[in-house]
């Protein structure tokens, strides 16, 4: 898992994102996988357009949805490193 302060985490230029209600689907153009996302996964991707750092993410996160800030941490770290596994976003 990433640590400490990664570079503010980016969509992939060849990934594309289609929502559908409070959720989104997305497909790797690349590998043609394609990756179903909830609600709260959705919001996180919606926050990585390469400007938002971690820890932004992680604040925003917990106050949109009402949550302490060690449940958020959990929640957006464990989240971005799924869709840095996945390849949907590039953390470097």
């Amino acid at each position: 898992m990433f640590t400490g302060e990664a570079m503010p985490p980016k969509l992939r230029p060849d990934v594309t994102v289609q929502h559908v209600g409070d959720e989104s689907l997305i497909l790797d153009v690349q590998s043609g996988q394609i990756h179903q996302l909830n609600v709260t996964a959705s919001w996180i991707l919606a926050q990585c357009n390469g400007e938002n750092g971690i820890e932004s993410i992680v604040k925003d996160f917990a106050e949109y949805f009402s949550q302490d800030s060690a449940t958020a941490a959990n929640d957006v770290r464990t989240t971005l490193e799924q869709l840095r596994q996945a390849k949907v976003i590039d953390l470097d």
